[in-house]
């Protein structure tokens, strides 16, 4: 009997430990009409598949739009470290604002949808995050980091 119950746990984990061939998957490209190319991020390798953060503007209110796309449900994913900067040049930032963390939990897609955030008027005002993806996974999840940043926009 003692002979069955450890042939049957070889067996099980050599069944287990067998490793598997995985491709990884092209990524399409598809342009947003409605955003500045320069605010498109997508990706070809990694957790992380596509990535976008734009902005827009009415009077004294910065509208924040970012969506992060993953290969898979993960057990993370979303924005961190989330800054508002102001400039009156366009070439040297000032952070004005930091934003808490927006992170979803089991997803393979997060999103802001014209998030408002008051400012101050008569500056350019851009949005810095850090797209963030964390495998669903109990042992060693892998995670990854892309950083992303709007074009700016003239706030009166």
């Amino acid at each position: 009997m003692k002979k069955k119950i450890l042939s049957a746990l070889l067996a099980t984990c050599l069944c287990i430990n067998v490793p598997m061939q995985v491709n990884a998957a092209e990524v399409e490209y598809i342009p947003n009409v409605y955003s500045n190319e320069t605010d498109i991020s997508p990706l070809a390798a990694g957790l992380i598949t596509y990535s976008l953060v734009t902005c827009s503007a009415s009077y004294k209110t910065l509208y924040i739009t970012a969506l992060v796309n993953a290969s898979e449900k993960m057990g993370k994913l979303g924005f961190k470290d989330i800054v508002i900067q102001r400039s009156s040049d366009k070439n040297t930032w000032t952070t004005e604002l930091t934003i808490s963390d927006k992170i979803g939990e089991n997803v393979s897609s997060y999103n802001l949808n014209n998030y408002a955030v008051t400012v101050k008027g008569g500056y350019y005002y851009r949005v810095k995050l850090t797209n963030y993806a964390k495998e669903k996974t109990w042992f060693f999840p892998d995670s990854q980091s892309v950083e992303g940043i709007s074009s700016s926009v003239w706030i009166a």
